[in-house]
């Protein structure tokens, strides 16, 4: 009978050494996640509350400061293109909680680039964004300290430009320089004089008007390096992104554990929609809003009557069919189809620009051309969209629109055969 009790102990012991072990593994378990859940808020709040926090004014002696820092940058910090005809100086001046956070990689910088003139835009594209955004400014020589004032401006104005932008400038080595205009600001300190200012003042040239053929990609490459984030967003500087669209691709990026070590050479890419509104209709920032103003004609597909092909193969029908959702997600996965130019959410490592295209025609297809020979999958989001502020017309652009897509023409069948030789195993086609 001893005996038989002895046993019976022997295995309820070893049965509570089992249940405590198998407790102990559970508990682990379950800090382990409740630490990464809590360690993924921390990233979230980091990326996408903290650009919010800390607002303070912009005193005259950081301007100062800041003025003397740039212009310092002009004299002595700028290199040159790979063409070896324009400066560049990287990280001209960067925004404060950049700075601060420049360890939290996993986010979504905006990146777009623009003249002097088109920086009014940037109020509207912060307050949208409230996140990281790199801008690489394109300035004729002698404009440069109008371009540092022109910053300096905004910075005071609009808190989130000073918290979340990063500027860099590109700026020609040899060409001609503007005098239209002057090199600083009159003294006013009304915040409306930059908006009113710089939209009127056509003798500043618009991009393509400059007599300095504009270097869009080479721009776009300068804003894509300074990016100290792994994901980032390129688009024209007069867009608007659709409400929380980076904050709910981040939670779409961590759900699906896109910032992950697994999966950091994936290849796809995340199409976000581009739409037009007329120029005096409110911004759409919802798809429903959206929806609803395509409905009224108030808005439309980008590139509707100027190059509808470049854009249709997104599937705008199937995507304003799919009901407004709480979440970001994929929609469906479209084939890249000659000449589709999508805007995309994609890793800073995709391939870059072709900086030899310049002024207009070509210049972003070659890009999304070499992702779809280089393997690279097209996803479209369901919610997220951007929208262009005015609609694309025949009339929008330069005179001479055409002879400088004669001649990016030329140059883009000579970017494809070269994609032969740069990627010999694949089968795909850019045509």
């Amino acid at each position: 009978m001893a005996t038989i009790i002895q046993a019976l102990w022997k295995k309820a012991v070893i049965f509570l050494v089992i249940t405590i072990a198998i407790l102990q593994v559970i508990h682990m378990t379950l800090l382990s996640r409740l630490e990464a859940r809590k360690n993924q808020r921390h990233q979230r709040d980091a990326t996408s509350h903290g650009w919010e926090s800390n607002i303070r004014a912009y005193h005259e002696t950081e301007i100062q400061r800041d003025r003397s820092s740039m212009m310092r940058s002009v004299r002595q910090s700028s290199v040159l293109d790979s063409s070896g005809e324009f400066h560049i100086i990287n990280h001209l001046i960067t925004g404060e909680l950049i700075r601060s956070h420049h360890s939290v990689k996993q986010d979504l910088t905006l990146a777009t680039q623009t003249t002097i003139n088109g920086l009014h835009n940037l109020d509207v594209l912060s307050s949208s964004w409230l996140g990281p955004i790199s801008v690489a400014v394109f300035s004729l020589t002698e404009d440069v300290p109008l371009a540092v004032e022109t910053i300096l401006h905004l910075r005071r104005c609009y808190q989130n430009i000073r918290y979340n932008t990063s500027f860099h400038l590109v700026y020609p080595l040899n060409g001609p320089t503007n005098n239209a205009m002057p090199s600083s600001f009159p003294n006013v300190n009304s915040c409306d004089f930059l908006t009113n200012h710089l939209q009127k003042a056509s003798n500043l040239g618009k991009n393509y008007a400059l007599g300095v053929a504009y270097p869009n990609n080479l721009l776009r490459n300068v804003a894509r390096r300074n990016s100290v984030t792994d994901f980032q967003f390129m688009v024209d500087i007069d867009m608007v992104p659709s409400k929380n669209l980076r904050t709910d691709f981040l939670q779409f990026a961590h759900d699906k554990k896109v910032f992950s070590d697994s999966n950091k050479d994936d290849k796809t890419v995340y199409v976000v929609p581009a739409f037009e509104v007329k120029e005096d209709a409110e911004i759409p920032r919802t798809k429903t809003e959206l929806l609803q103003k395509v409905e009224t004609m108030e808005a439309r597909p980008f590139y509707f009557e100027l190059c509808w092909k470049c854009q249709k193969h997104t599937d705008y029908e199937a995507w304003q069919k799919e009901p407004p959702a709480k979440n970001i997600d994929v929609l469906f996965e479209v084939l890249w189809r000659d000449p589709w130019e999508p805007f995309y959410i994609g890793r800073n490592n995709v391939p870059l620009y072709d900086e030899r295209f310049r002024q207009y025609g070509f210049n972003r297809i070659s890009q999304v051309c070499e992702l779809h020979v280089a393997g690279y999958k097209f996803s479209v989001l369901n919610n997220g969209f951007i929208v262009h502020r005015g609609l694309k017309t025949v009339n929008s652009f330069h005179k001479d629109k055409e002879v400088d897509q004669d001649r990016n023409r030329v140059l883009f069948r000579q970017f494809k055969s070269e994609l032969k030789e740069k990627y010999p195993d694949s089968s795909r086609k850019c045509y």
